[in-house]
């Protein structure tokens, strides 16, 4: 399987490196020079590097262009499949979660048997659900594998030692150390391992021969059981018990509405014993935590502002005035997701954060001065209302322009770490120009509504 795999490697390079946006692509079959990730050997990692965006001859997004990429492969190496992903975020979401997916969906408990058919039941669900991209279960299935089970009685009638046989098929077929090279400073192991021919079929393994205590050789196939059956090719745990999970990736649809129908369907038609269960991770796992600290500093932060406005203004009225800011803020928020074909994550959550504080000095700045007219101005309610609006306009303007201009790399920058920051400031955007555009009409219209009765211009008795 890892020779296969090591003569796709060059067609899969050779497939990437035809883009021109393409640098380098580098390929590593099976596990890791370290072994910290075990992985299969039908396993294959590509890693490639990308030209600065600048250079690019092709104006695609590079979206696009992972998936003419994975399309391409996919078509020209039928029956692989191929995820795509970034190095950093995909080792840290392994770490933490064990899947670098948006979702995974894991089966956990003992049998991993019954498990595999419900994983591939859950593939079939996620694989119709709207939204669902590059679905696989994350453990290989069982493969083949030569099992050598010594027979004890018949190594004894031959007077041999079960560790002689178990040193021989380990010399033979894996390699043995049996001594060492010094050369200068250092050290090299010598290893004795039949060459490819000697060891890469189960009919050569049956005549391995192993010395008797007579001198003798003895066949393998007499001494042990040779054969093949179908074992795991890895088991994931977590809390000590076994995992069998189901990867996906979420596209054109926010993770948040695509789980809960996942979860609906899934709890409808699959059905697992007692002992086991169903949980769910990956990249929306963080999402989840994520969503649950918002809900907590979101009311929090709205809280602590309607504190600070009533210590301001000790006027009811006017401090709900100010907040109404942040309803016209959150609202151009929503709009500029949608406009932008973004869905709400953890980035987005914190640009609302962000605009509600922007939007909230908008709204003190046009009160403060509406209260600071009405009460010493001669004029009547509407004209020190219209008089306030029009001076103000300049000041809100240059507060709000400033911020949004100054925004604007960031919402339409494609560089490293642009994936976080365009909805956070494509929702900071939005919100200070629906504050821009609404605020000095509707807070003044506001303001003028609540104090139209029972105020008379100052030197009025």
């Amino acid at each position: 399987m890892i020779r296969q795999g090591e003569n796709l490697a060059p067609k899969i390079r050779e497939v990437i490196a035809k883009y021109p946006p393409v640098k380098y692509v580098i390929t590593q079959t099976a596990r890791n020079d370290d072994g910290t990730d075990p992985f299969p050997p039908n396993r294959t990692e590509i890693l490639v590097g990308l030209k600065d965006y600048k250079l690019w001859s092709d104006t695609i997004p590079k979206k696009e262009l992972v998936r003419r990429i994975q399309a391409d492969l996919e078509r020209n190496i039928p029956g692989a499949s191929f995820n795509a992903g970034q190095p950093i975020i995909d080792q840290v979401m392994e770490i933490v979660t064990g899947s670098a997916a948006d979702l995974a969906i894991s089966i956990v408990g003992d049998d991993l048997e019954m498990m595999r058919r419900k994983a591939d039941s859950i593939a079939v669900i996620v694989k119709g659900t709207a939204g669902a991209a590059s679905v696989n279960i994350e453990q290989e299935g069982t493969q083949a594998q030569l099992a050598i089970n010594i027979n004890r009685e018949n190594a004894a009638r031959f007077g041999i030692n079960v560790s002689d046989i178990q040193n021989m098929i380990e010399a033979a077929i894996g390699g043995r150390a049996v001594g060492t090279i010094y050369h200068g400073t250092k050290r090299y192991d010598m290893v004795v391992r039949y060459l490819p021919e000697n060891r890469n079929s189960i009919d050569v393994i049956k005549t391995l021969q192993v010395p008797s205590a007579t001198g003798g050789l003895i066949p393998l196939e007499q001494l042990a059981d040779i054969r093949f059956v179908d074992g795991q090719t890895n088991i994931y745990r977590i809390d000590g018990k076994r995992m069998v999970t189901v990867r996906t990736n979420v596209h054109n649809r926010d993770q948040g509405s695509f789980v809960k129908e996942l979860q609906e369907k899934i709890g409808r038609e699959i059905h697992v014993p007692k002992g086991y269960s169903i949980i769910y991770g990956g990249q929306y796992e963080n999402l989840e935590r994520a969503g649950k600290q918002l809900l907590i500093t979101i009311p929090l932060t709205i809280v602590i502002v309607f504190v600070f406005l009533f210590m301001l203004f000790k006027n009811m009225r006017h401090t709900f005035v100010t907040m109404s800011c942040m309803l016209m803020a959150m609202a151009g928020g929503i709009v500029a997701l949608f406009i932008r074909g973004y869905h709400f994550n953890v980035s987005a959550g914190v640009g609302f954060v962000s605009i509600f504080g922007i939007s909230v000095m908008a709204g003190v700045l046009l009160v403060s001065a509406l209260n600071r007219e009405l009460y010493k101005s001669p004029l009547t309610v509407r004209a020190s209302v219209q008089k306030v609006a029009v001076d103000q306009l300049k000041a809100i303007m240059m507060m709000l322009i400033v911020a949004i201009i100054g925004l604007m790399p960031a919402a339409l920058s494609t560089g490293i770490g642009s994936d976080v920051q365009r909805p956070l400031a494509t929702v900071i955007i939005g919100g200070l120009t629906a504050t821009l555009l609404f605020v000095p009409v509707v807070i003044p219209s506001l303001y003028y509504w609540l104090e139209r009765k029972g105020h008379k211009p100052a030197g009025e008795a």
